[in-house]
């Protein structure tokens, strides 16, 4: 009997890898080698408990990384934006990070790897198999990097850096649904999906509709107070720095997906994920009246 093809999962404690290597883990048919800084913490043993090898893995690090992606069928890759070494200091360090993982999964021998950044660069580094998986806007950061503000009247205000009522964001539950997607595309294979473009989005929501989901599921009126500089500069750095105005900058601009027509076709999505979950099912479990 051959063996299963062994995946390896970046990021598996975090949102989008903690999914993508629950859902292969679920199917049964693969090795999952989970990668982490902290093999240590509670995430990474109920991966272990689930049949992971966890491992651990600094993408910062090309002697971590090779290692990590030593005998790797498949690789899903994701870089943290978050990451202390990236987040508000060094701008570069992400795509330094994503040429250097592309460059090593071709000298290991990789056959097909599974990322979201330095696409260029990935299709030009003689890897047999690419696919691009673009995740649109978490619906988990709604309360975390968009904060939620009661004010005297009663009201929340949903508070986002520059986008205005029009501006749309294409929304998914990155913790329940990534994984899934994903689990799908690798199922269904290379010869389909090489070279591909995936969004990876339920559906797109002008900032009116989210607040207005918001003030549906809560009974509580809820309205959008899109911030300037000056009310961003108020805040705390995780708000208030260069990296996160920026992105919020060209969200407002060119969209989340940026302008890409291939982007914008979320069926796709829901073909390979039918059960896909709505930002309104999301805000109802998460914020409903009996919260």
């Amino acid at each position: 009997m051959s063996q299963k093809p062994l995946i390896v999962v970046s990021g598996a404690t975090g949102a989008q890898g903690g999914s993508v290597a629950n859902s292969l883990l679920a199917t049964g048919n693969y090795r999952v080698r989970a990668l982490t800084r902290n093999p240590d913490s509670d995430k990474a043993k109920a991966l272990a408990s689930k049949g992971a090898e966890v491992f651990k893995c600094n993408l910062s690090i090309r002697e971590d990384v090779k290692n990590a992606l030593s005998g790797a069928d498949i690789a899903w890759i994701v870089t943290n934006f978050w990451d202390p070494s990236i987040y508000g200091k060094d701008v570069n360090e992400e795509e330094r990070q994503g040429k250097m993982i592309s460059d090593i999964a071709k000298e290991e021998g990789v056959n097909w790897l599974i990322y979201s950044h330095v696409e260029q660069y990935i299709r030009t580094s003689g890897i047999p198999n690419m696919t691009f998986a673009y995740l649109g806007f978490y619906n988990q950061n709604i309360g975390a990097n968009t904060i939620l503000i009661p004010n005297e009247n009663d009201e929340v205000e949903l508070a986002i850096s520059y986008l205005e009522e029009n501006d749309q964001l294409p929304m998914i539950d990155v913790d329940g649904d990534t994984g899934p997607i994903v689990a799908k595309i690798i199922e269904e294979g290379p010869d389909k999906w090489n070279g591909k473009r995936v969004p990876v989005a339920a559906e797109f929501l002008t900032m009116k509709q989210i607040v207005d989901i918001l003030t549906k599921v809560t009974g509580k009126k809820h309205k959008l107070k899109t911030m300037g500089d000056d009310d961003i500069a108020k805040l705390d750095a995780y708000v208030n720095n260069e990296q996160m105005k920026q992105m919020f900058k060209f969200i407002k601009e060119f969209g989340v997906f940026g302008k890409s027509g291939e982007l914008r076709d979320i069926s796709i999505t829901k073909k390979l994920h039918p059960n896909i979950k709505t930002f309104e099912q999301y805000a109802l479990e998460t914020f409903g009246k009996a919260k």
